[in-house]
């Protein structure tokens, strides 16, 4: 099973950073990537929490930032999504962010995938 997830509030030129988990029984497939980018391309298959999948930052380079999960052996992925702004303390908005969850499984514990996105107008 597959999930594509359209990451629409980073724009080209915003400074991202990401850390990705994985505690799954099945073997994970996750792959952040835009129209001229991909950011990383990894796969895991432990309960173990421990390495994280992927970690890192690097500039938006391209338009259209999207996040592809891929479980072959799930026959449902479901997700918890929480998007938000980042303000600074005169309510600007400075920055975007993606906490995602997924499930893909029947335990409903939503930890087989834990991905934190976050993007900033400014590297600086």
């Amino acid at each position: 099973m597959q999930k594509i997830f359209n990451i629409d509030a980073f724009p080209t030129g915003y400074y991202m950073c990401w850390f990705v988990t994985t505690q799954a029984a099945y073997l994970v497939h996750v792959k952040l990537f835009d129209s001229v980018t991909t950011y990383f391309d990894a796969s895991k298959q432990s309960i173990e929490i421990e390495p994280p999948l992927a970690q890192n930052a690097a500039g938006i380079a391209g338009a259209n930032v999207q996040l592809l999960i891929d479980i072959p052996e799930s026959s449902g992925i479901d997700n918890s999504l929480d998007a938000f702004e980042i303000t600074n303390n005169v309510g600007a908005t400075v920055g975007y962010g993606y906490n995602l969850f997924i499930e893909d499984g029947g335990d409903g514990d939503y930890n087989d995938v834990s991905i934190m996105l976050v993007a900033w107008k400014s590297k600086n």
